[in-house]
């Protein structure tokens, strides 16, 4: 809310902000009852007068699209004269595109993490085309709001990038290189939030109890009394934690690896798990390096940073007794600068304290992640080699093998590269009861509708990017219903919207594995059914499209980085869509051909056909990745289900190739009698090992057939 003597203006404008070109834009506010607002944009104005209960509308058209204007807005009541008239500016105005991009994590994850991913985007100067406000997380039970705190519209540049949604960065710049004009993102998104945290109790009704946790959470008081006390039970909790650690009551982080061993310390491997308590409690864990003179001038000469993976749950990382880095809950990888003057020449002691909250849930720390010291010259990247995007440097280590000094060590031509990897003491201190819950109140139904996605309904937007579903996978068989539904309910408050079906870009899950490696042929996959869930909502709906990402995900991360990726495909499908730009649709299973006769191998076959703008392509797989200089016919990762009189039911892989420009030929095992087939399968799983069907560049879509 930006304000002036009684005249106030609503929603979420400031200066920077992008206007849609060529389409009905609305500014809006409150002012003394009867007063006069006028505005002036160019050569563009409008007027309007306040109502009784003091509220105004502006409705007019900005033009095409241009930018550096100032936009004025004037007030005056009955009376005044010219110099008691209240002005507001808004300096630097754009006209262009403007989409929201909304949903959890994936969206929210902000440049800052990437910028070792995409370090060259940091050095680009000021792009005045690619601009963004990002919605301030706050969450409300008593109705939809009509404005945020402090709105700021940021241009793209080498002082504002790290606040800026990565996605919709990528989203953004994807755009304003094909449309050749401003581009203007409203980022609404807060991790961990599923779908109903978007929607509101109307459009929720007769699906979970969604309605009645709502009624629940609008009672007076029982926010406020919830959050009292589950703080009173963290507390509590973490003063125990640091009570009974005996390493923070005698300094551990000071003691040598020498003394911890005449100690008792035992001694674990990381990566991996770490089972040392039983219930919530610490861990300390200690490793030496020993540093040339030379690798200490080249540290301090071009800077040093640590690098601890992902670990579960929370960790503190101390280098010669002196803390670098703590991190507070599981997901963000561990990357923390060292200061100057902290290394030396000599032996050098790096001591971690972990934090574990549950016992159900040990200690973990993510295989194929960087554990090193390495030069902030080194280039190193931080990202699962699996992913499609390739580029050049140090790669997440694969294998055990690969973590030897002698295969990395140090790299002439890169920096210094010392890996961690392997062998580390470690002894467990304070155990106390699991850690009490909290409850995320912005992830319950209708707190973001509310609080942060309300006051951008006046706004003029192209279109929507939605990005979310991984906090849905608990219960997958409702998403579909409730993807319906939220389309619906955003189509009808985004007033300013040109189009009366609000065009939508669906950004379909990637893959993921959590804590467990890759598996191409589970029973259930939760992922895989939210995917389906998704490309079934789509298929229902109209002007709306499904980019697909299962090739851009990482294993060992919730967060995959490669967010150029999945921002570009989805700028594609909006150019596809709504610009009318000649864009690909993935490849998606569509029919087949099933003949099978028991006993009868001979006899059998599956003709898998594909729905497909080009023909279908496979790759040789090379480390994890398809390798796209190599073509090949195998296919990876169809599956069958199959299913006896028994009712006993089993996935079995099948060998398949490409038989024709858009049919997979799958080579069936011999059937058993009294058994059938009842699905056909292809990368139905949370995270595939690994993605090689292509289709004019992108991946061939996830999906089974039921037979």
């Amino acid at each position: 809310i930006l304000s002036s003597m009684g005249f106030i203006i609503k929603g979420i404008c400031s200066s920077n902000m992008v206007l849609l070109q060529n389409a009905t834009n609305c500014i809006f506010g409150s002012a003394p009852s009867g007063a006069f607002v006028n505005m002036t944009f160019g050569d563009v104005t409008a007027s309007a007068s306040a109502s009784s209960d003091g509220e105004w509308k502006l409705e007019f058209n900005p033009g095409p699209a241009a930018s550096g204007k100032d936009l004025v807005l004037t007030c005056e009541s009955a009376g005044q004269t010219e110099s008691e008239k209240t002005e507001i500016v808004y300096k630097n105005v754009a006209v262009g595109e403007v989409w929201i991009c909304s949903g959890q994590s994936n969206m929210q994850l902000q440049m800052e993490r990437l910028k070792y991913t995409y370090s060259d985007e940091f050095k680009k100067p000021e792009n005045q085309n690619i601009r963004m406000i990002t919605i301030p997380v706050k969450f409300d039970f008593e109705g939809p709001k009509d404005s945020v705190e402090n709105p700021d519209w940021k241009i793209a540049g080498p002082e504002t990038l790290s606040g800026m949604s990565g996605t919709a960065y990528f989203f953004a710049r994807r755009l304003t290189e094909e449309l050749g004009v401003p581009v203007g993102v409203i980022a609404c998104c807060q991790g961990g939030t599923p779908i109903t945290a978007w929607m509101n109790g109307e459009y929720m009704e007769g699906i979970g109890d969604y309605v009645k946790r709502l009624e629940q959470l609008r009672r007076p008081g029982y926010v406020a009394g919830v959050q009292k006390s589950e703080k009173e039970a963290q507390d509590t909790w973490y003063g125990r934690l640091s009570e009974y650690d005996t390493g923070l009551a005698e300094s551990w982080e000071k003691m040598t690896c020498g003394q911890a061993m005449d100690a008792g310390w035992g001694t674990c491997n990381i990566p991996g798990e770490i089972d040392l308590i039983d219930e919530g409690g610490i861990v300390w864990f200690k490793k030496e390096i020993n540093l040339t003179k030379d690798q200490v001038e080249y540290f301090e000469k071009n800077g040093a940073r640590i690098w601890t993976g992902t670990i579960r749950d929370a960790d503190r990382v101390y280098i010669n007794g002196e803390k670098v880095g703590e991190t507070f809950y599981v997901y963000p990888p561990r990357r923390y600068n060292v200061p100057s003057g902290l290394l030396k020449e000599g032996v050098n002691t790096i001591t971690l304290r972990v934090q574990q909250n549950l016992g159900q849930r040990k200690m973990y720390f993510w295989p194929e992640k960087h554990y090193a010291l390495a030069s902030c010259d080194a280039k190193v990247i931080p990202t699962a080699i699996r992913n499609v995007e390739r580029v050049e440097g140090i790669s997440p280590l694969r294998t055990e093998s690969a973590n030897n000094r002698d295969e990395i060590g140090q790299c002439s031509d890169s920096g210094i590269y010392i890996p961690l990897n392997g062998e580390w003491l470690c002894c467990g201190t304070s155990q106390v009861v699991d850690c009490p819950p909290t409850t995320f109140f912005e992830y319950e139904p209708e707190a973001l509708y509310n609080a942060m996605l309300a006051p951008c309904f006046n706004t003029a937007v192209r279109g929507a990017l939605w990005y979310q579903g991984e906090s849905n996978d608990s219960n997958p068989s409702e998403y579909e219903e409730l993807l319906c539904r939220m389309v619906k309910l955003w189509r009808g408050k985004f007033a300013y919207c040109p189009e009366s079906s609000m065009p939508f870009v669906v950004m379909q899950l990637p893959s993921w594995a959590d804590d467990v490696l890759p598996d191409s042929y589970p029973f259930y996959s939760s992922w895989a059914l939210i995917r389906e869930a998704q490309a079934s909502a789509v298929a229902k709906i109209e002007n709306i499209a499904l980019s697909v990402a299962i090739d851009a995900g990482e294993w060992n991360d919730l967060h995959p980085e490669k967010k150029l990726t999945g921002g570009s495909r989805a700028a594609e499908q909006a150019l596809g869509l709504v610009y009318g730009k000649d864009y690909k649709k993935c490849a998606k299973m569509n029919s087949l051909n099933l003949h099978v006769e028991a006993g009868e191998p001979e006899e059998s076959f599956c003709i898998v056909k594909f729905e497909s703008d080009e023909k279908l392509e496979a790759f040789e797989i090379n480390e994890g990745i398809a390798d796209f200089t190599k073509p090949v016919s195998e296919v990876f990762g169809f599956a069958i289900v199959t299913k006896n009189l028994f009712g006993k039911e089993a996935v079995l892989a099948v060998s398949a190739e490409i038989s024709s420009d858009n049919t997979i030929s799958l080579e069936l095992p011999k059937i058993s009698p009294f058994t059938w087939i009842t699905e056909i399968r292809y990368l139905w799983a949370n995270c595939p090992e690994c993605v090689n069907l292509y289709s004019g560049g992108l991946p061939a879509m996830p999906g089974r057939i039921i037979v």
